[in-house]
């Protein structure tokens, strides 16, 4: 048997993630940057496997190693990938069986055009600057596309649930009202993100399964801990931090693959 007849039959007990972001079951599969290695060390100790998010050669620091950068997971099998990029990535995607479609201009940090948060039926995007065949493809799919100011809306949004998310953001956070999202409106900063003076909510965490949202560093240190986590504990949602260390954006945990 070849290493990718094993590696789809390994999948054969597992399924892609049918809601972006949100799990239906414990990850197999996390799409990340391993730029802290404490963290990946701890989400291996629950048996979850890393996609590394490879370099993006049109960006300069630390974000160059996002995920949220170069892909868009849009539900199942589909994924919308940085057009530059070309590594073991996409590579190990494919094999599992994936469906990638690469957009027409590589991402930069002027055009972060993957960076869109997908929430239910809901998509939160700079519509300016997101790539135009992804939202052509989730209009298609029956989204409702809702325009923010903030270009960076999948790294300055945590998602706890298709209907609730906390941000920093007061473009977010206004247009989440206005449209009946729940959202829980935290101080800005507190969170490292090598060459800048913070990072966001967003980029440091992802939910591994529907009721366990993970921190790439201790969550306790935020000075919004106890709303943060009172918000997420209404939705059945707990929390749990990856190490001791500062919290860090790491361009987001993307939940690809999980068990059935």
């Amino acid at each position: 048997m070849t290493a990718v007849s094993k590696l789809k039959d390994i999948i054969m007990k597992q399924e892609f993630v049918k809601k972006p972001n949100i799990p239906d079951s414990r990850a197999a599969y996390v799409i990340m940057s391993d730029y802290v290695p404490e963290a990946v060390k701890e989400l291996g100790r629950f048996g979850i496997k890393i996609i590394v998010s490879p370099k993006l050669p049109g960006i300069s620091g630390a974000e160059a190693f996002h995920a949220d950068m170069s892909f868009c997971h849009l539900g199942d099998e589909e994924f919308f990938v940085s057009s530059d990029v070309s590594s073991a990535s996409v590579q190990a995607l494919l094999d599992m069986g994936a469906c990638i479609t690469y957009t027409d201009e590589p991402v930069t940090a002027a055009m972060p055009s993957l960076n869109v948060c997908i929430l239910g039926t809901n998509v939160l995007c700079n519509t300016r600057t997101a790539d135009k065949k992804l939202l052509q493809r989730l209009t298609e799919k029956g989204h409702t596309i809702i325009h923010t100011n903030q270009r960076y809306t999948k790294c300055c949004t945590a998602i706890v649930n298709e209907n609730a998310v906390i941000t920093s953001d007061p473009s977010i956070h206004k247009i989440c009202l206005q449209n009946h999202i729940d959202v829980l409106k935290i101080t800005c900063g507190h969170i490292e993100l090598s060459g800048y003076d913070y990072g966001f909510i967003g980029g440091a965490c992802g939910l591994i399964d529907k009721g366990t949202l993970v921190f790439c560093g201790d969550i306790t240190r935020h000075p919004d801990y106890r709303n943060i986590k009172a918000f997420s504990l209404s939705y059945g949602v707990s929390l749990y931090s990856l190490s001791s260390l500062p919290l860090y954006d790491i361009g987001g945990i993307i939940t690809v693959i999980n068990e059935y």
